[in-house]
């Protein structure tokens, strides 16, 4: 790289924890939603569908599914900058909600993917949690003093569901990390993965033992 690692490292990290901390974020609220709308309608149409979407994210590999958008944007849609952040004409120009919008024309791919891969195993335990917690005493007890079904669910079961979910979160975070990596590579963004990539093709081990 013909630089510092340091400067290397300055450069790529923090885009690359900002885009896995929003993949995080999404991923524990989009799969928190989808856990309680599939445990509280089980067996229904609405299970099967946000059922069928956390199995195609937890087997579709990343990369797979980014070689797919890549394609389509590509050859379908006629996209040609997709290996950076922003287009060539915002590229040095101050932030506005113009440079804001072409950054996540540009990121959505990723984002998308590694939330899809989070919000997957978010769901499923969310559910099953939920499941369990719906049949405990308690809540049979709130639901005898008539209460609402929603008042139960969102008050006495849910905040309980989400307990081991918390936990988890220390599991699902260097997951975000690991696939915003993977997807960053096959769109060739700035960011850790395809430096760790860029440095071994060309033999600077510095920065490749930095960031391994």
């Amino acid at each position: 790289y013909n630089k510092p690692v340091a400067d290397v490292v300055g450069e790529r990290l923090p885009r690359t924890l900002a885009l896995a901390l929003v993949c995080h974020i999404l991923a524990s609220v989009i799969g928190i939603t989808f856990g309680v709308l599939a445990a509280t309608r089980q067996y229904s149409w609405v299970d099967s569908v946000l059922s069928g979407i956390s199995f195609l994210g937890m087997t579709v590999p990343r990369f797979l599914m980014a070689l797919i958008i890549v394609y389509i944007l590509v050859f379908h849609f006629n996209v040609t900058e997709i290996n950076s952040f922003h287009s060539a004409r915002y590229g040095g120009a101050p932030w506005s909600w113009g440079k804001f919008v072409d950054l996540v024309k540009h990121v959505w791919p990723v984002i998308a993917i590694a939330t899809l891969a989070g919000l997957a195993y978010n769901m499923r335990v969310m559910r099953g949690n939920l499941l369990d917690t719906l049949n405990a005493q308690y809540v049979e007890t709130a639901r005898a003093k008539g209460l609402s079904e929603g008042t139960v669910v969102m008050r006495h079961a849910v905040p309980n569901a989400l307990h081991p979910l918390v936990m988890y979160q220390g599991v699902v975070l260097p997951y975000m990390l690991t696939g915003e990596i993977e997807t960053a590579i096959i769109f060739a963004l700035p960011t850790v993965g395809p430096a760790i990539v860029g440095s071994m093709w060309i033999g600077d081990v510095y920065v490749t033992a930095t960031f391994m």
